[in-house]
């Protein structure tokens, strides 16, 4: 990896949080080069402007959840289907520690921004499409292995279940409240994944 490369995910893991917290609009290039430690006229060497680094932003929080939350997916000790009801009940615990004030950062930015923002609406939707793809991929090897049998299509159902989530997320943060969550948990063991 190049210096300049390293030094723009050292700007983006020292300043996403503000972006997850604050939305698109409430956070300034001034707050992002505050949070980094670097003076305002550096983040032009990094980023061509706010929407840029909220892009590099996505791809860097899908990579950061690759390495540790999404892993759980692919975890060959487990089935299939509990690779799926684990990777949301950890969801679950992260959203509980953080005091279910932050919601999905990706999800976010797509309430936000995705209908006025062409690239974030991009970036956003190669997001969804890749945690779709792996899901699907768990579904996959379930049917084949018949833990899973369901006749709902499975690309259909790892959508739902991603859209599902989003929308029970929105509600945690409007509620305040982990019930949705927890529905959304019931939904998924007793109905979704059988």
């Amino acid at each position: 990896m190049d210096t300049k490369t390293k030094r723009k995910l050292e700007i983006l893991k020292a300043s996403i949080h503000l972006m997850y917290l604050k939305g698109y609009n409430g956070t300034s290039v001034k707050d992002i080069t505050v949070a980094a430690g670097i003076p305002k006229g550096s983040f032009y060497n990094y980023f061509t402007d706010k929407e840029n680094y909220a892009v590099e932003a996505i791809r860097y929080y899908y990579t950061i959840n690759s390495d540790s939350k999404f892993s759980i997916l692919e975890d060959e000790n487990l089935k299939p289907l509990t690779r799926i009801k684990v990777f949301f009940e950890q969801s679950i615990m992260i959203l509980e520690e953080n005091g279910l004030k932050l919601g999905c950062f990706v999800g976010n930015l797509s309430q936000e921004m995705g209908d006025v923002n062409d690239n974030i609406a991009d970036a956003t939707a190669a997001f969804y499409s890749k945690v779709i793809e792996v899901l699907e991929k768990n579904l996959k090897a379930a049917k084949v292995s018949g833990e899973l049998k369901s006749e709902i299509t499975l690309g259909i159902l790892a959508s739902f279940i991603v859209s599902a989530w989003q929308g029970s997320l929105l509600r945690m943060k409007v509620s305040r409240s982990k019930t949705p969550l927890l529905e959304f948990m019931v939904l998924l063991k007793k109905e979704l994944l059988i």
